[in-house]
């Protein structure tokens, strides 16, 4: 394989999976790596454990150190620098000092940034965002030496729960928000948000849902967060954990963005021999027929993988992928795939205990999305079984899968309306 030099621009799961999918496929020519940070990659809600007080910065990491991965990639790594311009013409990118680097072939793994609002108040000292391993850096700093005893939480899915979680822990009051009238808006349904939302409020956090945030001010010795609707909330600290946006600076006019830089199933942008992959990046969403940001760390690591194949030369294609989560906190499993906006017939069972919920919305032979709470160990089959009705609707579940599904507590009934069997 002759000799090319590939620039990778962001250093996170997907550019990880992309230069160890590249070294794996034979590819010997230079990979240059710029990493703003120093960081190893890791997962954003892992960040969110250093928070709890008992998880060691050094223990998040999960692919190993910068410098061990450089070694063991033959990388080129630029820590501390960014990319601040690539001119697509001329194949060329600037560095922020001034350096420039030729390139035959770029990854744009640029990732998504922590949605930072500009409601008065929201760059005050005690409010917080949570991405990235800084950011919790910051606020564990935070926690470790300031008296905090009143927390308001602004976002109420994955990321904010999990504050929640571990700041309650820490014997804080917590008062959880959000502007959509359930928890996990994306991806729960009402039924299962509702039962959620009964939990929570019996560990003692307070619920104020459906209010947007419009302000925040220092007064005397704390902050004094104020809701669309009048309503406040005093606190010492405010996190604000509502959403993520993709960095898509780096693709100027010249590749097509849309939320994310767009990619075609072999991770390529619209200017060639450049790709994208990760958080940044706009894909197959194999339910909608569309692209979509489906920011995820296995899809990121997925679509690293494909796009470092290609770029070694090996005809890779990416099949797309899903919204789903999956997420434990308070003591709780929520699992859920597929699009919840989505309309049709519900279907739900609740164990006689109230200690599992399974949810799913069906139309003709389409399943929509299903929601488990607190019965992880059925979502596998669920999900492989919904995955192969977006290829081939008349699948139907094994023996062995419906037994599977029996043994966890899944009733027959409702395992008969999946498949669209009558009932017997």
């Amino acid at each position: 394989m002759s000799m090319k030099q590939v620039l990778i621009v962001g250093f996170g799961c997907a550019g990880y999976h992309a230069a160890k999918a590249m070294r794996e496929s034979g590819f010997d020519g230079d990979i240059h790596v710029f990493s703003e940070s120093d960081d190893a990659p890791v997962n954003p809600m892992l960040t969110t454990h250093h928070v709890d007080g008992n998880t060691p910065f050094k223990s998040l990491p999960p692919l190993g150190s910068l410098c061990g991965l450089a070694r063991e990639f033959n990388l080129i790594v630029h820590s501390g620098y960014r990319i601040t311009y690539i001119d697509y013409e001329k194949k060329l990118a600037l560095r922020n000092d001034g350096a420039v680097y030729p390139y035959d072939q770029l990854l744009l793994a640029t990732g998504a940034s922590a949605v930072k609002p500009s409601f008065p108040g929201s760059r005050l000292a005690g409010v917080y965002t949570m991405r990235t391993m800084r950011d919790a850096s910051l606020l564990k700093e935070h926690l470790d030496f300031v008296e905090v005893r009143k927390a308001v939480i602004v976002g109420a899915s994955a990321v904010g729960i999990k504050i929640a979680e571990f700041l309650h822990k820490r014997g804080i009051d917590i008062t959880l928000t959000d502007t959509a009238t359930h928890v996990f808006p994306l991806a729960a349904l009402p039924n299962t948000a509702s039962l959620i939302e009964n939990r929570v409020k019996v560990k003692g956090v307070e619920l104020l849902l459906g209010h947007g945030i419009s302000g925040i001010v220092q007064k005397d010795d704390h902050l004094v967060a104020s809701f669309s609707d009048g309503v406040e909330r005093d606190c010492d600290i405010a996190v604000l954990c509502i959403g993520t946006q993709a960095n898509t600076q780096l693709a100027g006019d010249a590749v097509k963005v849309r939320k994310g830089i767009v990619a075609n199933s072999l991770m390529q942008t619209s200017v060639p021999d450049v790709y994208t992959a990760g958080d940044c990046c706009e894909c197959l969403d194999k339910q909608r027929d569309g692209t979509d940001i489906i920011g995820l760390w296995a899809n990121a690591a997925m679509q690293g993988d494909i796009a470092g194949k290609n770029m070694a030369g090996i005809l890779t294609h990416c099949e797309g992928n899903i919204p789903h989560n999956i997420t434990r906190f308070f003591d709780m499993d929520f699992i859920s795939f597929g699009d919840v906006s989505k309309t049709g017939k519900q279907i739900s069972y609740e164990s006689p205990d109230g200690n599992f919920l399974i949810q799913a919305v069906l139309e003709n032979d389409k399943i929509h999305c299903v929601n488990i709470l607190d019965c992880a160990a059925a979502s596998g089959v669920l999900k492989s079984f919904f995955m192969k009705r977006l290829i081939e609707p008349d699948t139907v579940l094994c023996n062995n899968e419906r037994v599977r599904l029996s043994n966890q507590g899944v009733p027959g009934w409702f395992i008969r309306e999946l498949e669209r069997l009558p009932r017997s």
